[in-house]
């Protein structure tokens, strides 16, 4: 008999929002989770080739069909956990685009991408998504663009990626308006520590279950340096140097003292910030959706 999960909780990102730290706690929990009925699948599940979500449960067109059918593939990510919990920030889309082109909207096939799932594991699926202010977001992505490869100045990467790209509330109401999305919980990036265990027991379905999943000690997959930058930049075109962003990164960290690198003027910055909380607004506002907060913020309203 196919036992298929009662519950399926799905973490989708986004980007540089801390979702490594997220799946790193979560990963060296999982067999403390599946004892007690959840089941936790990660990054290193669905990267494999052929093994993405989108092609296990046969929603790509240029890949052959899955090996199982549906509910089997369901069944055996379950593994017969009454709560299956995922985390795969580019199922939703990537980050930036291969060969450094445009992007005029973030994340513009996630609802359609995540409506297909539901469908195809015939079952509705909680959403987790963590948001960050816009200039910070690009200022990040920027600097993962430089590491992955993709060498241009900032002025470049921000005209073919400008902040009306960065449109949280048009993501999760395009989210909250498809068939087979369920309750979705949203929270900002910079109050990621501050609702740590508020994320947690959203995602396992319980405060018990919560308890097992200790936030991993350490800060992962820390942004450039402006020295970094400018080093990765002056040093493009030597061909000596295989990753010169990872050098960079390593050679001129913000652990080590280097200020972090930021492409945008205080006044951009003050834009971005409201722009960014009028967001926030109208996704507080949605129906079945729940943002969260940091205790003391939330006793103050």
């Amino acid at each position: 008999m196919t036992v298929t999960p009662r519950q399926i909780a799905f973490h989708i990102g986004a980007h540089k929002t801390a979702t490594t730290h997220l799946q790193l706690s979560l990963d060296a929990a999982a067999d403390r989770l599946a004892a007690m009925g959840v089941q936790y699948h990660g990054p290193e599940r669905f990267r494999l080739p052929g093994r993405s979500l989108l092609a296990l449960f046969g929603l790509r067109d240029d890949a052959p069909p899955p090996q199982r059918g549906a509910a089997d593939q369901l069944a055996a990510l379950a593994k017969g956990a009454r709560r299956l919990v995922l985390s795969e920030e580019n199922f939703i889309g990537p980050l930036n685009y291969p060969k450094g082109g445009s992007m005029r909207l973030r994340y513009k096939s996630a609802a359609e991408r995540l409506g297909a799932l539901a469908a195809a594991m015939d079952q509705e699926i909680a959403v987790f998504l963590a948001v960050r202010q816009p200039t910070s977001f690009l200022n990040s992505a920027y600097c993962q663009s430089l590491t992955g490869g993709q060498i241009m100045p900032v002025d470049t990467y921000l005209t073919r990626n400008p902040l009306a790209s960065v449109d949280w509330a048009q993501l999760v109401t395009s989210l909250r308006n498809t068939s087979g999305i369920g309750p979705i919980t949203v929270w900002r990036y910079e109050d990621y520590r501050a609702v740590y265990p508020q994320i947690m027991q959203g995602l396992v379905g319980t405060a018990t279950a919560a308890e097992l999943v200790p936030p991993h000690p350490r800060v992962v997959n820390r942004g450039l340096s402006a020295q970094g930058v400018a080093e990765v930049l002056h040093r493009a075109n030597d061909t000596t140097i295989d990753v010169p962003a990872a050098v960079a990164r390593h050679l001129l960290s913000v652990d080590h003292g280097f200020a972090p690198f930021d492409g945008f003027s205080p006044d951009a910055h003050a834009q971005s910030a409201a722009t960014y909380a009028a967001q926030l607004t109208q996704i507080g506002a949605l129906p079945d959706v729940t943002l969260l907060r940091p205790a003391d913020e939330a006793k103050g309203t």
